[in-house]
């Protein structure tokens, strides 16, 4: 199968204090690009939500290695890399104008049953263009759930904006990111880049909802382990993993 690719501009409104674009910004690029391609492909929402099912977001990693930063033009190449189970994977390349990898990401997607919010096989919905068998992803992803965060050094609270809503009607996946982010301590954020997140989407969150951000850090030098938390009933909906590198030395604005 040939892959897609889309071109897209880094904007003012795509990055942080610093110029250099916010993950999230870089999970809306692939998620756009991804339903450009499965669109093409005769599998877009345009054609599933009429049959009563849509794409959900199970699984992301991103690993973003080189800085992009405002003003970049980049290019996201797209294709399907098989079925695993009840997920269909996509894998992701993302380069700068002149060539220059700058990320790349690996992801699971579910096609759920809009009236049950159960997943259906994907097999049964994608036809014969899509392959079957997994190939290598170009990033790996290890088995099983991420462990629970049973204890955490920072916690914040949030509710959902009608902002954070998608057309599935539940929280879209770049609000994730942007919540575990927002408990990152500030001196982490003001000295570090975040270089690359892992999430793990458990269940799903609406309107009106209280939710808890919680963070510890990791094993790994400038790596953080996340839950994102239903205030409500304690139901997870998210673990993430992020990595945080050093930036050049810039003051924070109003520190």
């Amino acid at each position: 199968m040939e892959t897609h690719r889309q071109k897209f501009g880094v904007h003012t409104y795509e990055v942080d204090a610093f110029g250099t674009i916010a993950i999230p910004a870089l999970s809306g690029y692939l998620q756009e690009v991804a339903g450009q391609h499965a669109a093409s492909l005769g599998v877009g929402l345009d054609v599933l939500m009429p049959r009563g099912l849509t794409w959900v977001l199970a699984r992301q990693r991103i690993e973003n290695p080189v800085p992009i930063v405002l003003g970049d033009r980049l290019e996201v190449e797209t294709w399907p890399a098989g079925i695993d189970r009840l997920a269909a994977l996509r894998d992701f390349v993302v380069r700068r104008a002149d060539g220059t990898e700058v990320a790349r990401a690996t992801t699971q997607w579910f096609v759920i049953d809009l009236a049950t919010r159960r997943p259906v096989r994907p097999a049964d919905v994608l036809d014969a263009r899509f392959p079957r068998e997994p190939s290598p992803p170009v990033l790996a992803l290890e088995p099983g759930k991420f462990p629970e965060l049973r204890a955490w050094e920072h916690q914040k609270r949030f509710h959902v904006r009608y902002g954070d809503i998608d057309v599935n009607m539940h929280v879209t996946n770049t609000s994730y990111p942007t919540w575990a982010q927002e408990v990152v301590p500030r001196e982490v954020f003001s000295g570090r880049r975040l270089a690359a997140v892992e999430v793990q989407f458990l269940a799903e969150a609406r309107y009106g909802s209280a939710i808890l951000s919680r963070l510890a850090p990791a094993a790994q030098e400038g790596a953080y382990a996340h839950a994102i938390v239903r205030e409500e009933d304690e139901k997870e909906l998210a673990r993430l993993v992020t990595r945080w590198v050093p930036r050049a030395e810039t003051v924070l604005p109003g520190a």
